[in-house]
């Protein structure tokens, strides 16, 4: 079956899935945090989805640059949102400097009474590079698995990202064949060598930069990284399963990407085009149906997608009550992903092969 969750804006549709997933009816059903996010630059607000994850079980808000939205103040009252026990009782993370999240926004949330804390940077590769050290101080480690995008084509990243709501791996950018400094600095804080998981192909990121990058550690494609629909199918199928330095002591092995090629599954629908709704809806792959994130058109589903449904989630006869398990939610309204679209899914993730 399918769920579609929306709003008369993107700040409501926001709101619907911070309330599917957050009743706020006792401290249990709280986030730890609200996560205030950029509505209008995709590469600065993006780093912020991996405030999602433990320990900091955060809820994706969105915000103007100036001021903050009647519907996300209202949710944030709803939410009273508990605090990071681990980060001081933090309530509310501004993710950016003040060119995206202004004081204003801050000064804001703290009149309610919320505790907050704001990763900096003035530019997305800073911001990246800064909410990677900010959480890696909150673990007292950082994460030596690590995906790479290149600032100029954050869009292909967006799967990536609702994993790491749900596995909290790092995320940091490139600049084409350039690797910033503060990307750099990240990298070589990983104890021994890092592994980077590239998002995109030769034509996003050349291999010139995976070279440049080589020296840091393991450098990994994600695969079928042409665009953002057939590198959201490549990541709904990858998985990647090995030895880290972790592993030598008894923790736990390096372990990447959702590697789903059966039915019985939840899956994220989301256009590309409206990241502004996206990115609060990866907070289903942390404590909704723990699924991955497929991208749509608004009226189309892409080959890549189709191909995938079909041929590998879709129920078949032998295994009639798979379908009870499959599972899509639409996110935003039907002129962000129409109806049809949504009858398309909905088909394919319920009518057995033997019913095409």
């Amino acid at each position: 079956m399918t769920t579609r969750l929306a709003g008369s804006t993107d700040y409501e549709t926001a709101t619907a899935f911070t309330q599917n997933v957050y009743p706020a009816i006792n401290d249990h059903t709280r986030p730890g945090a609200v996560i205030l996010l950029n509505d209008s630059e995709l590469a600065a607000a993006l780093p912020g989805v991996t405030f999602i994850h433990h320990p900091i079980d955060g809820a994706v808000l969105l915000t103007a640059q100036d001021s903050l939205p009647d519907a996300t103040r209202e949710e944030i009252e709803r939410l009273h949102p508990e605090g990071v026990h681990v980060d001081g009782d933090v309530q509310a993370y501004i993710v950016g400097g003040e060119r995206y999240v202004s004081s204003d926004v801050q000064q804001t949330v703290e009149a309610m009474g919320l505790k907050t804390s704001r990763i900096r940077g003035e530019t997305p590769v800073e911001v990246a590079a800064n909410a990677d050290q900010y959480l890696s101080t909150i673990h007292a480690n950082h994460r030596d698995t690590t995906f790479i995008a290149d600032v100029d084509d954050p869009q292909i990243a967006i799967p990536a990202q609702s994993w790491n709501a749900h596995g909290g791996d790092g995320f940091l950018y490139i600049d084409g064949d350039r690797i910033p400094e503060t990307t750099q600095e990240q990298l070589e804080a990983r104890f021994d060598e890092a592994y980077m998981y590239l998002l995109g192909d030769e034509s996003k990121i050349s291999e010139r930069a995976a070279r440049n990058l080589g020296r840091f550690g393991h450098v990994q494609r994600i695969p079928r990284g042409s665009d953002p629909y057939e590198l959201s199918v490549g990541f709904a199928g990858y998985k990647d399963v090995g030895r880290n330095q972790g592993w030598i002591f008894g923790e736990w092995p390096r372990n990447i990407g959702w590697g789903i090629a059966e039915s019985g599954h939840n899956f994220i629908f989301v256009n590309p085009e409206n990241w502004q709704i996206a990115l609060p809806a990866c907070v289903e792959s942390h404590r909704g149906k723990h699924g991955p994130m497929l991208h749509v058109e608004r009226e189309t589903v892409p080959d890549a997608v189709e191909n995938y449904l079909t041929n590998l989630i879709r129920p078949y006869d032998a295994a009639p009550y798979d379908r009870k398990y499959n599972h899509g939610w639409i996110v935003g309204e039907t002129d962000q992903i129409s109806q049809r679209v949504q009858a398309q899914l909905h088909a394919m993730l319920q009518e057995p092969q033997g019913d095409q």
